[in-house]
């Protein structure tokens, strides 16, 4: 089975979207508890070992998954949180 990327890339831009309409930002400094950034780094390692998974049959959806991956572990960094 083939997958639309297009179909794909529009499904995930909706979500994000909708997302972004209903953020709301928190007062600032904010509380990161240990386990907060241990949920996120094992989210992290979930999304490559689906990466790794799906490369040969469903690469579009590697590429989704190590693009989450990437996407949590910058947010992280750019937080201050980890070194990468």
């Amino acid at each position: 089975m083939r997958e639309d990327a297009k179909e794909r890339s529009a499904k995930y831009t909706a979500t994000t979207e909708e997302a972004l309409k209903h953020l709301r930002r928190k007062q600032l400094p904010a509380t990161i508890k240990d386990e907060q950034v241990g949920k996120v780094l094992e989210l992290v390692r979930g999304y490559v070992k689906d990466a790794s998974h799906y490369k040969e049959n469903k690469p579009i959806t590697s590429l989704a998954c190590i693009a989450y991956a990437e996407g949590l572990l910058d947010a992280l960094k750019f937080l201050g949180i980890v070194d990468v």
